[in-house]
């Protein structure tokens, strides 16, 4: 007794996109087959170039906080007088107005500064602030957090591999299109040559 083997899922997979040698599937079938076939290979190469992209971005970004931080210095800054909001400045959306107040802080080499410098609403003369200075005792920003440079790579390596599916699946969208309607002019033009005929003898 001859017994016939159940096609797996891949081979059916090929079956309903054209990928097979079968008398039965049009030139077209097969072409649609090879582009949903290569459109899959570059959705894993978008992806994989998605990932070296955040990658290289991450490594970028901490090779260029590592040299900031090298620069720079984190004081202790004393508040000489209360904060104040500066006249006709506002909040915006209910949060707090930001607020000056002199201070002062050492320097790299042993001297001291005084300097208005921003701090939040509320703070008094006395009060210790942690502040960042660079080689020359001018206040500059935190170095950027490790967690803040991972999300930046993540959100660019998420981006990068957003559009390229865009793209893929447009251009995977688009050439199907082109077949179906060469399918159906072939239709058309095979129907308009058989079809009269098949009508009459349906008919009779």
């Amino acid at each position: 007794m001859r017994t016939s083997r159940v096609p797996g899922p891949l081979t059916r997979l090929a079956r309903g996109h054209g990928v097979t040698r079968s008398p039965l599937c049009r030139s077209t079938d097969r072409v649609e087959g090879w582009v949903t076939v290569g459109a899959a290979v570059l959705v894993l190469c978008a992806a994989l170039w998605a990932a070296v992209v955040a990658v290289g971005l991450y490594q970028r970004a901490q090779a260029q906080a590592v040299m900031q931080a090298a620069r720079q210095t984190s004081v202790t800054a004393v508040l000489l007088t209360d904060a104040a909001t500066p006249p006709g400045d506002t909040s915006e959306q209910g949060g707090a107005s930001p607020a000056t107040a002199v201070a002062r802080w050492p320097l790299p080499h042993g001297l001291q500064r005084t300097a208005p410098v921003w701090v939040d609403p509320g703070r008094h003369a006395g009060d210790r602030i942690l502040i960042w200075i660079d080689q020359r005792g001018n206040r500059v920003d935190r170095p950027t957090a490790s967690g803040i440079l991972i999300a930046d790579a993540v959100g660019y390596g998420v981006l990068v591999l957003t559009v390229g599916w865009v793209l893929l699946g447009l251009l995977w969208w688009t050439v199907c299109g082109v077949l179906d309607r060469i399918n159906a002019a072939r239709w058309d033009r095979d129907w308009a040559r058989t079809g009269p005929g098949w009508s009459r003898h349906t008919w009779q």
